[in-house]
């Protein structure tokens, strides 16, 4: 009976659970691809200037396809506030809500229309090979979706959670492919797959993703595997990580505290980011044919930036009114500041030492973005406390992107490139392997 009662007493506190994930609602589903209005297209479609947005096409099954919009048409206004471009008109539609109804004003061979607009959510992910769940976390004031995806049939499988280089982009936007095949991949092995979309990204709510800090990002990747590990279709001791690019900078924290199998990095770092990213401004300016003396006028302003941005950890305000010349220095970077200056003051030795998982570092040949030498040395570290746990790979044909390259020259080239060759997704099938390999099992659907 004494059991019974506690059940009772927290049935609301887990039926609060559940709604909360429930409440993290679908992101309005606009549906066209959409261009800034060019002198040219004023000019042919008879436009009064050049302020508003191109439908350069629409997609079938969108809220703009089921409000009859077609390719051509030029939007000028909504809710009578006037569109200047794509810049602003992205994050505007982000203001609403999916069921929300907006009366759109535009151009349609030269004459001015109005018509309205009921958003619908933006479509899920399908499988006809296995399931895929819409969930999400709570991370202190953040809430995250999470997309799982899980074999078919009964039991407890083997599990990983993918953590995401730095920037922000829309996980599950069918133009993102790196982690969706990725996914999948690991999937038809037979392994359950979260992936958590990045504060503010998404359907995820809170702080906008590139305000973030790197404390808040961590916490979101640490309360998605805490919640992994409970899913009733999750081996919780067969857990792994697999990160990409500063996403193997992040792995080993979250493997410090939460305990897993093992990790996979790709095209990270591991020592300090200040001497990493000293060593990479050089590589890359000589790459893209940068005078020496000018490399050497950059590295000299590149150096007193990060000193008193990542060793100093002066505020950006003070920062900048103390040293207006190096705002080029601080305000490039694809997260916020201080997001980086956290990174600039990690000891990632230390947590790669106290993970002491099984580990397997691979570095693609073509990769100008991060070293062979630093996935050695996460290798080393690892190894030399626990022997014969890591390995390091370098990886063929395959940059930092797993662009299907032979050179970094050539990726440097390709990432310039309006046409960018086919993927190399190798990289997908040694992980798994690998993972299998640690776990002492076979793919889903293996023979002997």
């Amino acid at each position: 009976m004494k059991q019974l009662r506690i059940f009772l007493m927290l049935m609301p506190l887990l039926l609060s659970q559940c709604v909360q994930a429930q409440e993290l609602k679908r992101r309005p589903f606009f549906g066209a691809r959409m261009l800034d209005v060019t002198p040219t297209q004023k000019k042919e479609l008879q436009l009064p200037n050049s302020k508003g947005v191109f439908l350069d096409r629409v997609l079938p099954n969108s809220s703009a396809a089921e409000a009859q919009f077609k390719a051509g048409d030029v939007l000028v206004a909504l809710n009578n506030q006037p569109i200047t471009g794509v810049q602003q008109l992205v994050p505007l539609i982000k203001t609403f809500q999916t069921g929300d109804k907006i009366k759109l004003t535009y151009y349609r061979k030269g004459k001015k229309k109005t018509q309205s607009l009921v958003f619908k959510g933006f479509p899920y992910k399908q499988s006809d090979r296995y399931e895929i769940v819409y969930s999400s976390v709570k991370a202190k004031k953040n809430h995250l979706r999470t997309i799982i995806t899980k074999p078919k049939g009964k039991g407890k499988f083997p599990a990983v959670v993918i953590i995401q280089g730095v920037g922000c982009i829309n996980l599950d936007h069918p133009a993102v492919d790196f982690y969706h095949v990725l996914a999948d991949s690991l999937t038809s092995k037979g392994m359950v797959v979260m992936q958590i979309e990045k504060t503010g990204q998404g359907d995820s709510k809170g702080t906008p993703c590139r305000e973030c800090s790197f404390e808040e990002e961590v916490e979101g990747y640490k309360k998605g595997l805490l919640a992994l590990k409970k899913l009733p279709y999750v081996d919780a001791d067969q857990t792994f990580l697999f990160g990409f690019s500063m996403g193997g900078v992040i792995a080993p924290i979250i493997a410090s505290e939460i305990p897993v199998k093992g990790i996979i990095a790709y095209g990270t770092v591991g020592r300090n980011w200040a001497e990493y990213s000293m060593e990479n401004s050089r590589r890359q300016a000589e790459m893209a044919g940068t005078e020496y003396d000018q490399i050497a006028k950059n590295m000299r302003r590149k150096a007193k930036a990060l000193h008193y941005m990542m060793l100093e950890q002066m505020p950006k305000k003070e920062l900048l009114k103390k040293y207006p010349k190096l705002a080029r220095n601080v305000n490039f970077y694809p997260q916020s500041y201080r997001y980086f200056q956290k990174v600039g003051s990690l000891n990632l030795a230390k947590y790669w030492i106290k993970a002491g998982v099984h580990t397997l570092v691979i570095h693609g040949k073509a990769d100008f973005v991060s070293f062979a030498k630093d996935h050695q040395l996460i290798a080393d570290i690892v190894n030399r406390e626990s022997p014969g746990k890591a390995t390091h790979l370098e990886l063929d044909n395959s940059d930092h992107w797993l662009y299907k390259l032979g050179t970094m020259q050539e990726s440097m080239k390709n990432i310039r490139a309006s046409n960018r060759v086919g993927k190399n997704y190798a990289l997908y099938t040694i992980a798994s392997r690998w993972m299998l390999d640690v776990l002492g099992k076979k793919a889903l659907g293996a023979k002997d």
